[in-house]
């Protein structure tokens, strides 16, 4: 039996390398938790909080520890890096002290090693807890490097803390705040789109508003992957799934299926683009087949929009290549998905309206069959997307003299450990 033969327990910290990081953590003035997908591994949601509420520490998650804290919190300062959020990236670049649990410092969360927009290490002190010993310092030189797992060292840094000196903090908690509103209110004319078709930001408020708290929402890849990250608040732990930095095509609908099979109970949606739905759309008919009731919502774009958008900013908007989806007569092209849905058997819609979301997604549900939401979305600048709060490291030709010069100044700001 495999089970007879699986190790149990935790790996626990090295006790003086606790004392270094309850130092470091008693004395800082602008502590920022940077949570990753480790969190969720090892359960240590519990944790997070509590140390968060001890120290009056903003959480900053990154793609993989979305979800791990509620989003919903005064203490919540959103995402960090490329994708990431004008709150996130201020709150990580100016902390004197940075806890990293479970992350690697990927590129998209480090705004690509550009030295001061998402993390300025050094100045900035970095504990940084991982399972994987070669994921500590890899990246960034830091002060503290515990090799434990994420809940066992949260659990002795915060009896540490809890024997520690009281710092007051509360000025840097209203600021944490007056961020994230700060954030929000840049969103406001991405979020109440009201013209035809709607925006993305619109149709994923619409759809917050009408979930459950626990509701499990599935994501792949471009605009609608980011702009989750972005925006879409979640309020329980691991019930946002995503593919992480490499944007998986075609991840969301089996993962939909997957999680619905896991809680039956819960409302599982999958949200994504029309690029990524035909990678794996054929994988309704395991769900009607089934009758496993996921409800699919395609933001229709009729292209591969999100790398549009990148060559436009990157290269200009006279440089856009090779992905909107136009037939040979120039005009715009889109299967009918609603459609394609009816034809898979399943209980399908077509709405072009923010107005029109919330009914939609309660006749999905209510018809209690895998259902499929197509919604026309912007696919024009600024309102195709959201907006950019970090840096990307993307290559420029050179023959593009001008773009060229200030990618290479940038690029030079990049700095590793």
């Amino acid at each position: 039996d495999p089970m007879e033969r699986k190790p149990y327990g935790r790996i626990l910290p090295d006790p003086k390398a606790i004392e270094s990081a309850v130092s470091l953590l008693s004395r800082s003035k602008r502590p920022v938790i940077l949570a990753g997908g480790g969190i969720a591994s090892s359960s240590a949601y519990k944790e997070l909080l509590e140390l968060a509420e001890l120290l009056g520490s903003a959480v900053v998650t990154t793609m993989m520890g979305k979800g791990v804290f509620p989003e919903n919190h005064p203490l919540y300062g959103w995402h960090t890096g490329s994708k990431g959020t004008s709150c996130g990236n201020k709150l990580t670049s100016s902390a004197d002290v940075i806890i990293a649990v479970g992350c690697r410092f990927a590129d998209e969360t480090t705004s690509s090693y550009k030295h001061g927009v998402s993390f300025a290490i050094p100045p900035t002190e970095l504990i940084h807890i991982d399972i994987d010993e070669n994921e500590i310092g890899k990246n960034y030189p830091c002060k503290v490097g515990i090799v434990a797992d994420a809940k066992s060292a949260l659990a002795h840094i915060i009896e540490g803390i809890k024997s520690s000196p009281k710092t007051d903090r509360i000025h840097y908690t209203l600021e944490i705040q007056h961020l994230v509103n700060e954030w929000f209110e840049s969103m406001r004319e991405f979020r109440e789109y009201n013209k035809t078709p709607t925006s993305i930001s619109r149709m994923l408020k619409e759809l917050r508003e009408f979930l459950d708290d626990d509701a499990i929402v599935a994501c792949s890849s471009g605009n609608t992957q980011a702009q989750i990250l972005q925006e879409f608040p979640f309020y329980q732990p691991r019930t946002c799934l995503t593919t992480g930095g490499f944007s998986t095509m075609g991840f969301t609908v089996p993962a939909s299926i997957g999680a619905k099979l896991a809680y039956p109970d819960k409302q599982v949606v999958g949200v994504l683009g029309d690029g990524d739905f035909m990678m794996t759309m054929q994988e309704l008919t395991t769900a009607v087949q089934y009758n496993v009731p996921i409800v699919t919502i395609i933001a229709n774009n009729m292209g591969w929009i999100s790398i549009k958008d990148l060559q436009s900013a990157v290269y200009g908007a006279d440089r856009v290549f090779a992905t909107d989806f136009i037939k040979s007569d120039g005009n715009i092209y889109t299967p009918d998905f609603k459609m394609i849905g009816e034809a898979f058997g399943c209980f399908s819609q077509k709405v072009n309206n923010g107005d029109d979301i919330k009914p939609a997604l309660r006749k999905a549900f209510d018809s209690g069959k895998p259902s499929l939401i197509e919604v026309i979305v912007e696919r024009d600048l600024p309102f195709s997307g959201g907006k950019v709060a970090g840096w990307w490291d993307v290559p420029v030709p050179t023959y593009l003299r001008e773009r060229r010069e200030k990618y290479e100044r940038e690029r030079a700001e990049e700095k590793l450990s």
